[in-house]
């Protein structure tokens, strides 16, 4: 990632040189859960509509093992995503009669449903995107990014932040302007059952195919 300002500051003092970048500092906590045999965690979804100045907060839980991902949130919204590594899934439980349902390949992961299965596999996700700046705060530090390709990226601005060697937050807008948080706590590592990968809609779901 060429960055002006940390060339010139390089230029300046070589110690600096070897300073890592802001996504290799990112991605360095990444790959940790990436070699991890299982990890989870709880998660608070917080889902803000800036234009009609609407927010609700969900609960949940999070899981990822070998490149697969289970996001499932519990209350008040009711969603399920399972990436298997090839397939994402996305499950919006409406009512208990009406469940809806978008299936979505792996090429398609850089859209903003599905950010957090592209963040945890895909090595390379933030090469689509520019650093913006870091800021320090609570023991932890903060990244912001903004999408290199504003007119075909669903996500504009994304937010990372690491706190204790581990992901604490992870933040995006959209572009419509709504801004979807994700605030993860008690992190664990060790197995996770291999059915928490696995995806079957409802009989009664109505599936929509992502092209």
């Amino acid at each position: 990632m060429k960055l002006k300002l940390l060339g010139l500051l390089c230029a300046m003092s070589p110690a600096l040189a070897l300073a890592k970048s802001p996504a290799k500092e990112v991605d360095i906590v990444l790959a940790g859960y990436r070699s991890a045999k299982a990890i989870q965690a709880k998660v608070k979804k917080t889902v803000a509509q800036e234009t009609l100045e609407t927010k609700m907060e969900s609960q949940g839980k999070f899981y990822f093992s070998k490149g697969k991902m289970r996001l499932e949130m519990m209350e008040p919204e009711h969603t399920t995503v399972v990436y298997d590594g090839k397939t994402i899934w996305f499950e919006q439980r409406v009512d208990d009669d009406h469940i809806l349902v978008t299936k979505m390949r792996a090429v398609e992961l850089r859209k903003s449903d599905s950010i957090l299965a592209a963040l945890f596999d895909k090595k390379d996700i933030l090469k689509t995107f520019d650093f913006k700046n870091a800021l320090s705060e609570d023991n932890g530090k903060t990244f912001t990014f903004a999408a290199k390709d504003k007119k075909n990226s669903d996500v504009q601005l994304l937010d990372i932040s690491i706190k204790n060697k581990d992901i604490s937050r992870i933040s995006y807008k959209d572009r419509i302007d709504n801004r979807v948080t994700l605030e993860f706590s008690d992190f664990t590592k060790g197995a996770v059952a291999p059915d928490k990968f696995i995806y079957k809609p409802p009989k009664i779901a109505e599936i929509t195919v992502a092209k």
